[in-house]
């Protein structure tokens, strides 16, 4: 009597960096930490292949992706390494952990990432760490009751944590995200190209100028990773058979007809 679906959700989950801690102020950092990750046994080991990665801001189905797109990051440690000593961080005093002359004084490279309790985030988070190990970071998993986790947020009180986002009506709305100082940019990135072309995207009207001018955000953010970009999570339904009026869009599953997010049963059915 029941039937299983499921669809794409433009519901996207990541690593945010503090970008003005004294760990992540420099982007090839946090591109060393998208390096070291293993985003295959991820999407392999913790999710069973059922989600999809995930590269930036926008879906590869959005018509504001790039035409270039930039590639998927894959685990590569030595890149990782490489990137950490270019960015000064190595082992100085030989005990097995990276470290740095920040304001004068040596600091290791022992990091708190602030998770949620779910089952999910925990495992995510794990791998990080284990990743991280291998290369001479110590990170701290520190699961966070969902409440305390968003104030934590809100008052920039992390090194990294783990979170996601799902779709806006339009990728205007982004800038709540990624713009210098705005309420939702957590990590405190700030890059005044992508601040210029949010402007410019939300006075443009033509349609293809517009979705240039996000793939061209989408690009910078790559290239800067704020986050570490994890993926993409598919939504899953059951539904008896006798319903109809679902449809699937990337921000879900909503109705069609007769009225918005609705569901309904043919007149001459009951249940």
């Amino acid at each position: 009597k029941n039937t299983k679906v499921t669809g794409l959700q433009w519901t996207e989950f990541h690593i945010a960096w503090n970008c003005e801690s004294p760990y992540f102020s420099d982007k090839r950092v946090r591109k060393a930490m998208s390096y070291a990750f293993d985003h295959d046994e991820m999407i392999d080991k913790i999710f069973y292949k059922l989600y999809e990665k995930c590269n930036g801001p926008f879906h590869y189905t959005a018509k504001f992706y790039p035409k270039n797109a930039p590639p998927f990051f894959k685990q590569d440690l030595d890149k990782a390494e490489d990137l950490l000593d270019a960015a000064g961080w190595d082992d100085s005093d030989g005990d097995g952990i990276r470290d740095k002359e920040v304001n004068g004084r040596t600091i290791p490279f022992d990091f708190n990432l602030h998770c949620s309790t779910t089952p999910v985030s925990l495992k995510v988070s794990e791998l990080l760490k284990d990743n991280l190990e291998q290369i001479g970071i110590n990170c701290q998993v520190k699961p966070t009751e969902f409440t305390v986790l968003q104030q934590v947020c809100r008052d920039h009180k992390f090194h990294a944590t783990m979170a996601g986002w799902g779709t806006g009506t339009d990728p205007a709305t982004l800038v709540n995200i990624f713009g210098t100082g705005e309420g939702r940019n957590f990590g405190l990135y700030s890059n005044q190209e992508v601040d210029r072309l949010f402007e410019e995207g939300a006075r443009e009207f033509d349609e293809e100028k517009r979705h240039a001018i996000y793939a061209k955000i989408h690009e910078l953010l790559a290239e800067d990773q704020p986050y570490t970009w994890l993926y993409y999570r598919n939504s899953f339904w059951g539904f008896n058979k006798k319903l109809r009026g679902y449809n699937f869009s990337p921000r879900g599953v909503y109705g069609v007809s007769p009225g918005f997010n609705s569901l309904w049963i043919p007149a001459e059915s009951s249940f």
